[in-house]
């Protein structure tokens, strides 16, 4: 089934040049090549156009000359507000805001002013619209700063403070009269802002200085007036030493490790007695720490009795007297080590309340000794903030006295950072380079204007090219392309039909038709024979093959190809008829039977027999039906559509071996959606270059039946020159020289 694009912007070889997917590098480069080969003339001739203009600007172009001057900078030398032992930091954004003070309107206005450029301003001049008016001063002084800029270049000389100033006139001389004002310009201007930065500053500095003075003198009587309120001798004045209060910390330390360490011991010993009287046994009495030596020596009779009990009670058991008086004995020692413990758990309870006690008092003389360095503090605080704000303002005031002294020394004799290196002479060559740069525009808008038109002409090209995108297009196959027969340019009427002897016999021309015939070997006729081969596999049916061949258009050579198709068959002896059903438009009749007086309305009507209106060719293989109208026909459709000519078409299949009929094309007439239930397969021609994509897709997407039995596309007239450009990856299958080991000619 055919599948039609409505949207279609881009030629086959366009799409294969751009899709991402196409192919490997070398497929790229293909296509690029093919590109060129494509619009080669185009950009040819953008390019000698371009260079036609270039020539023509080098003939006119006035004689430019370039004056240099160089200005350097001195980064050592003294600046007002650098702080001491630094240097300006080199940087390139210090260096571009120099020259773009060099470019700027403020010195070109000075170079006006210092050459007295607007001395002699230009009188009014006729125009084609009558005089114009004189130009006032200003307007002129604007003009003049536009040409200035213009014809000046200012650039820094590789990462060095150098700068050059470029000036570009006609006359030498000029060009370094100019360079040099700008140069002097420059550094009048450098003086001129210092010396009013330097005014400036003195003038800032000098009530600076007055008030700075006055501050520190209030920040100094301040700090005298607080000292004697608050009765503070020295600076580090206290009211209570710093080590009394150090001390009672460090005695509050202390306290609380005794205090913890007693609660410590108190918590063991209860626990432990606790532990004791909640359990039958005496493992916790026996595992903990000795506490005193009494009982320590009660541990180790309480461990050696109870070594002793568990030894008989294994040998005699529990009931034995000996181990009943041995377990009496176990409780008493158990008993006197827990009234022991508790004991010293009392003595540890009152050594914990002691250091608690201590620990308060303590905690009572260190709040009220901060209580009272609370005030003290608070003064020494503020005694300390008067003293630093004197001391800083005192520091101010020294230094903005002494830049203060500096600037009016500097205000006297200013200097600048900035000099003349090399002043401007007079160029004795010309300047080339502003001229190859124009140059190299022309030559440039040259080629991307011959680009240009060549991507402009490949997106607009909506014509048939290659093989591969008829059939990406039409997702149909492509039969075989048809070369462009060059003999028919040269004899547009060599088909003649003429009756010798009272027979209706065509005879033989050296017009595309008969290409097969005339010339067995070319391409063409080996076309044609590929044609019948897809014939003869795709239509296997018993009986005579009816084919019939269309087009989108008219003048595509369909009517061409039926008839050299048919002439092919006959050479090959099968018998072939061949129908010009074209009823509104017999071209086939016209070229192959002018004279004929009857045709295929007259034999389908009964006015004539088949006999009386066939024509054929000298091996008598070929019969030809012409069709005659006298006027135009309306009712064409009608015709092919009827039972009669069905039953017409089916007595010529008992007769013949091959039907070919050459039918209108699709586009203007429906005639041929007609012939469905006469045709038993299609053969639709496109004319290559000329035939547009939409066109196609629109007659065979309106036709669905015709396109589902088409049995191919014939690419016709095809320029075997030219198709290698559009088919770069097939482009070596176009080349004669493989062919000719076969006989093959063009």
């Amino acid at each position: 089934m055919l599948h039609v694009s409505k949207d279609h912007k881009l030629s086959s070889f366009e799409l294969e040049s751009f899709n991402p997917a196409a192919g490997s590098p070398s497929q790229y480069i293909q296509m690029a090549v093919g590109f060129l080969r494509r619009q080669a003339w185009v950009l040819a001739t953008s390019v000698a156009a371009a260079v036609c203009i270039a020539g023509l600007y080098v003939l006119l172009a006035p004689a430019n000359y370039k004056a240099t001057a160089t200005v350097g900078i001195d980064t050592a030398k003294f600046q007002l507000f650098q702080p001491a032992g630094e240097l300006i930091i080199d940087t390139s954004s210090a260096v571009e805001s120099q020259l773009e003070i060099i470019k700027s309107e403020k010195l070109a206005l000075e170079v006006i002013k210092k050459l007295h450029l607007t001395d002699n301003i230009p009188p009014a001049k006729d125009g084609f619209f009558g005089s114009s008016r004189p130009l006032t001063e200003f307007e002129y002084t604007r003009q003049l700063v536009a040409v200035l800029q213009k014809h000046l270049t200012v650039k820094r000389l590789g990462i060095a403070w150098i700068i050059e100033i470029n000036y570009e006139n006609g006359n030498p001389v000029r060009a370094a009269e100019f360079a040099n004002a700008f140069a002097d310009a420059y550094i009048a201007d450098q003086l001129d802002s210092k010396y009013q930065a330097t005014r400036q500053a003195s003038a800032w500095l000098e009530g600076r200085v007055k008030e700075t003075r006055e501050q520190t003198q209030a920040a100094q009587r301040a700090v005298v007036e607080f000292k004697a309120k608050n009765n503070i001798i020295d600076t580090g004045g206290r009211l209570m030493s710093e080590q009394q209060l150090s001390e009672l910390n460090s005695q509050l330390l202390t306290a609380r490790g005794q205090t913890s360490e007693a609660k410590a011991r108190l918590e063991r010993v209860n626990t432990v007695v606790q532990a004791a009287l909640s359990a039958e046994n005496s493992n916790t009495l026996v595992t903990d720490v000795p506490i005193n030596e009494t009982i320590a020596k009660l541990r180790g009779q309480l461990i050696e009795l109870t070594g002793r009990e568990r030894e008989w009670t294994a040998k005699f058991g529990r009931e034995h007297l000996a181990v009943i008086n041995l377990h009496s004995q176990v409780m008493q020692v158990r008993s006197a080590m827990i009234d022991e413990l508790r004991r010293v758990g009392e003595a540890f309870k009152s050594d914990y309340d002691l250091a608690v006690r201590k620990e308060k008092n303590l905690e009572a003389e260190v709040a009220q000794s901060v209580s009272q360095a609370e005030s003290s503090n608070r003064n020494q605080v503020k005694l300390r903030e008067l003293e630093s704000t004197a001391a800083s303002t005192k520091e101010l005031y020294e230094n903005l006295n002494k830049r203060y002294l500096e600037s009016v020394e500097q205000k006297s004799f200013p200097v600048t950072e900035a000099r003349v290196i090399t002043r401007a002479a007079p160029p004795l060559d010309r300047e080339f380079k502003s001229t190859l740069k124009i140059l190299a525009a022309i030559l440039g808008g040259g080629i991307s204007i011959g680009v240009g038109l060549a991507l402009l002409r490949e997106f607009t090209d909506n014509k048939f090219r290659s093989v591969s995108q008829l059939e990406r297009k039409l997702q149909m196959n492509c039969i075989t392309p048809v070369p462009l027969w060059k003999e028919d340019a040269a004899e547009p009427d060599a088909v003649r039909a003429v009756a010798q002897g009272g027979e209706r016999q065509l005879l033989r021309s050296k017009g595309a038709a008969w290409a097969s015939i005339e010339a067995p070997l070319s391409s063409s006729a080996e076309a044609m024979r590929s044609i019948k081969l897809a014939i003869d596999l795709n239509c296997p049916s018993k009986g005579a093959k009816v084919i019939g061949l269309t087009s989108s258009l008219p003048r595509e050579g369909k009517s061409t190809i039926a008839a050299s198709l048919a002439l092919t068959i006959a050479a090959a002896g099968a018998k072939v008829m061949l129908l010009d059903f074209d009823l509104r438009n017999p071209a086939l009749t016209r070229t192959l039977a002018p004279k004929a007086s009857v045709g295929f309305l007259d034999v389908i009507s009964g006015r004539a027999s088949l006999a009386d209106a066939l024509w054929s060719d000298q091996s008598k293989y070929l019969s030809f039906l012409p069709t005659i109208t006298k006027s135009l026909f309306v009712q064409s459709n009608e015709i092919m559509g009827a039972q009669l000519t069905k039953m017409f078409i089916d007595k010529l299949r008992d007769e013949y071996n091959y039907v070919i009929v050459d039918l209108p094309p699709l586009a203007p007439v429906i005639d041929a959606k007609a012939t469905t239930h006469l045709i038993d397969a299609y053969l639709f021609v496109v004319e290559w270059g000329a035939t547009k994509v939409d066109v196609v897709e629109h007659a065979l997407g309106r036709a669905p039946s015709i396109t589902e039995n088409t049995l191919g596309v014939i690419l016709n007239k095809v320029d075997m020159d030219k198709l290698y450009k559009y088919d770069a990856e097939n482009r070596s299958y176009y080349v004669n020289k493989h062919y000719a080991q076969y006989g093959y000619t063009h």
